[in-house]
């Protein structure tokens, strides 16, 4: 009967209090919802990526040879250990139809377990002259439509490698290899880059060798993509493939000089010629690579990376904020029941019973809000932050999952949250004896306030200014729990905004004022004098070049205990006093320049913050001989993307013992036209002295919109703090109404009007807002920059920046959340029965 009773009387409770129990029903399930949608995001989006990895079967790894691969090649690799499927296949380079976009065409086979295609349209390459295009072109052509391929002109050269250079349009597909929507990875031909990728019956491929090789193996079939375990696997298989194929260089060499001199023996015209061609034929290389080569694969890990990292921190504000509403609410209505209290201690029951209303009321508040909270955060949330990301990326619908752990976390936190702060509110009130309960709570007695003993500034202040610091000194309680939360909330918005600023000014601040070049070219050494000549020529024969300087770069492994290892740029301008034209070297924080010297070498500053080593230390690396070396730091400079390691050619021989190689040149020049760099591009890419060339608008481009897909991000953490500071203040609110309930009722009696009762109480409420957006701003500053400091990955930097028009934003959003409130509570105040409100409670 008792336990019936107290049922009972909980459910009247929850139903006279239907305002209190959904403000912490609502701040709760915020905190839970925003917590688990957070965290689920990151796991969802590479568990999504991974199941389309594993439903199109992507390689594990890729084999190529600058001169292909020959059915020997193949056997060599069947015996690696762990080896699961090979599938060699063929690959070209080719211009498409009129238009001359540049396509990466593949073999396809209906045996094909590897890098299976995703049909959106048509269906897939089944006769001779048929083609499937990517699913990008799908606006420029129709199925049925013809394409025509060429190559730079010389179709002679294209007819050798295809059975047929027209085809008909039967499908458009989508490839695990191409997550991107807009990278299609780098070209042999025209200006570097691939505008998309097609695939064609392997039969029309007229090649005498494979092209490339794609392999998997037994043990990584059940792992999850982008896992440690699966990073660690491929790392020792791709050890054991190059192994394998180690001594295929040499032997290749030798193939195909002895296959020449037969050719020769039988008398083509112009022997000496081909002897000397003959002779001149470099030892091939071998390219073993994952599927990190694949364009997006490891963007799409660091946008998830980055997710995840950013849940680790935002949600614990969160619930902290919610538990400090949640102590003050329930706190409150524990002094409102201290009449009930008492008669029921006076009555016999024990602590433990009188306890339980209170706990039980908090625990079906939280309870109710976590299963809403996590409904909403694993359905929501992670396709909210999805579909951002999707216009990034060509993969299908987010797979969502439910976690366990992180479920069970939140209810063990929202149970924190209201029903240990109810079981803290109840024990603390029944310390008093049941006569104490049982009368009123003494109120507090007068005092004078510090601004009192102000008496210039007293003086001046009119009655209800008078009325109001008194009524903010007499409650500190209140006042600092409205300034804290209202602070809480502040900074939770302001830093959503402060991280739109510092990743949308990484493209700028990277590609625009520190990497000051317009483009990159990479340069092969190994090629004839006249190919030299002939792409100085070009170079010099484009009058909008402005300058040009040579820099030999090379990776290397920087290494220490405690910190993951990190691939290093080391970069070493032929020319010193000219590198500032293309690269500006300077301190972040006070904008002063640095300058190389003969004494060390200048490290970007995030690379000196994970090895933490500053000016006189050193910095080990290690290159790809695994030889170790001491590089000594002589300054520190701002960078946001990837590691650099600066330093003038006399320190690079005295470190490494040999003269730098000068593999790069970086370009100048006025003129800022797509097309104009498309026309440049293709030249440089026809050139035999050129490896590759990227132009720095791209590459900002690209990384911008990559950093872009944050957006979305940013806005889910704005409108969620936003909506937790119009709940923290219309709680907070609603329990300084309630408290003064009896004071508000007086001064309605004396003849005060609506609006002036309204006053009384938001002149307190306005000025303890703008106190709190003022701490707020300080405290948004500080987990800003913690925040910054955990999403960090640890090739990128985020600009430590938080734009003016942030700190406007944060501020008006709190007030106007604010004056909402004032709304609701003005309705409130209208409705209060001042006869019922003023009888005795005794």
């Amino acid at each position: 009967m008792k336990k019936r009773a107290l049922w009972k009387d909980i459910f009247r409770e929850i139903g006279h209090t239907k305002a209190r129990f959904i403000s912490i029903f609502a701040i709760i399930m915020l905190g839970v919802s925003f917590f688990s949608g957070i965290k689920a995001a990151g796991p969802d989006m590479l568990d999504t990526a991974g199941t389309f990895y594993r439903e199109t079967g992507l390689m594990d790894l890729k084999v190529q040879s600058t001169y292909g691969l020959t059915e020997d090649n193949l056997k060599l690799l069947k015996d690696v250990p762990g080896i699961g499927e090979i599938q060699p296949g063929y690959s070209a380079d080719v211009f498409a139809g009129d238009n001359a976009l540049i396509l990466k065409v593949f073999s396809y086979n209906t045996d094909a377990t590897l890098n299976q295609y995703r049909m959106i349209e048509g269906h897939l390459p089944e006769h001779s002259g048929e083609i499937v295009l990517d699913d990008v072109l799908a606006g420029e052509y129709a199925l049925g439509d013809k394409v025509t391929f060429s190559g730079n002109g010389k179709d002679t050269e294209l007819s050798d490698d295809f059975g047929t250079l027209d085809y008909t349009v039967v499908g458009f597909v989508r490839s695990p290899q191409f997550i991107e929507k807009n990278n299609r990875g780098t070209s042999t031909i025209g200006k570097g880059t691939a505008d998309a990728f097609a695939a064609i019956p392997e039969a029309d491929f007229k090649l005498p060798v494979y092209t490339e090789a794609y392999l998997s193996f037994t043990d990584t079939a059940g792992l999850k993509a982008y896992s440690p375990k699966y990073e660690a696997l491929i790392e020792q298989h791709t050890q054991a493939v190059e192994q394998a194929l180690s001594g295929v260089p040499e032997a290749r060499l030798a193939e195909l000089r002895a296959e020449g001199g037969k050719a020769l023996s039988g008398g083509p015209l112009e022997v000496a010629a081909a002897k000397q061609q003959l002779a001149g034929l470099e030892l091939p290389k071998i390219y073993v690579t994952d599927r990190n080569v694949s364009p997006g694969y490891t963007e799409y890990k660091d946008n998830a990376d980055r997710l995840s990292a950013i849940a680790s921190v935002f949600p614990v504000f969160f619930f902290l904020i919610a538990a400090l509403v949640s102590l003050t609410t329930m706190t409150r209505m524990v002094e409102e029941h201290r009449l009930q209290i008492g008669t029921l201690k006076a009555l016999g029951y024990g602590n433990r019973d009188i306890m339980a209303k209170f706990m039980v009321y908090g625990t079906l508040a939280s309870l109710a809000a976590s299963v809403v909270g996590l409904a909403v955060g694993f359905t929501l949330l992670p396709t909210i932050i999805y579909n951002a990301y999707s216009s990034l990326y060509n993969l299908p619908d987010i797979v969502k999952s439910f976690y366990p752990s992180y479920s069970i976390l939140s209810v063990i936190v929202a149970l924190i949250c209201t029903t240990l702060t109810a079981w803290i509110a109840s024990r603390v009130e029944l310390r008093s004896n049941a006569s104490v309960l049982m009368r009123p709570k003494a109120p507090k007695s007068g005092q004078r306030i510090i601004l009192e003993r102000v008496s210039f500034v007293w003086k001046r202040l009119n009655f209800v200014q008078k009325v109001t610091a008194r009524n903010l000194f007499r409650y500190k309680q209140r006042m600092f729990m409205t300034v804290f939360g209202v602070a809480g909330c502040t900074a939770l918005i302001l830093t959503g905004f402060g991280l739109k600023d510092s990743i949308g000014s990484i493209a700028g601040e990277q590609f625009g004022t520190i990497m000051k070049y317009d483009a990159l070219v990479a340069l092969h050494d190994d090629v004839p004098a006249g190919s030299r000549d002939a792409y100085e020529q070009l170079i010099t024969g484009e009058s909008a070049i402005t300058g040009t300087l040579n820099v030999a770069q090379e990776t290397m492994t920087a290494r220490a205990s405690g910190v993951n290892d990190q691939d290093v740029n080391l970069f070493i301008p032929a020319s010193v006093d000219s590198l500032s034209d293309y690269v500006e070297l300077r301190d972040r924080t006070s904008g002063e320049g640095r300058k190389l010297t003969d004494e060390g070498a200048i490290v970007s500053e995030k690379l000196a913050k994970l090895y933490g080593v500053e000016p006189g230390d050193k910095l080990t690396v290690v290159d790809n001989k695994n030889e170790t070396f001491k590089i000594q730091v002589a300054g520190i400079t701002e960078n946001y993307v990837m590691h650099y390691v600066y330093m003038t050619p006399a320190y690079y021989s005295s470190v490494f013992g040999k003269e730098p190689v000068f593999n790069t040149e970086l370009l100048n020049y006025g003129v800022q036209d797509a097309a104009w760099e498309d026309g440049l591009s293709e030249k440089l890419t026809a050139s035999e002295r050129v490896a590759a060339v990227s132009f720095s608008s791209s590459v900002g481009s690209a990384f911008d919109d990559t950093m872009k897909s944050m957006d979305v991000v940013t806005l889910v953490l704005i409108v969620s703090a936003a909506a937790l500071a119009f709940v923290v203040l219309y709680n907070l609110t609603n329990i300084n109404v309630s408290e003064r309930i009896r004071e508000l009722s007086t001064i309605k009696v004396l003849g005060f009007y609506d609006k002036e009762v309204t006053l009384y109480i938001y002149r307190e409420n306005i000025l303890l807002s703008v106190l709190g957006i003022v701490a707020g701003s300080g405290l948004g500053i500080l987990l800003h920059s913690f925040v910054l400091r955990t999403a960090e990955l640890d090739a990128t930097m985020f600009a430590p920046i938080i734009k003016w028009p942030s700190y406007v934003y944060a501020a008006l959003l709190t007030l106007l959340f604010s004056g909402i409130v004032m709304v609701f509570m003005h309705i409130k105040l209208k409705r209060i029965h001042m006869i019922e409100a003023l009888k005795s409670v005794e």
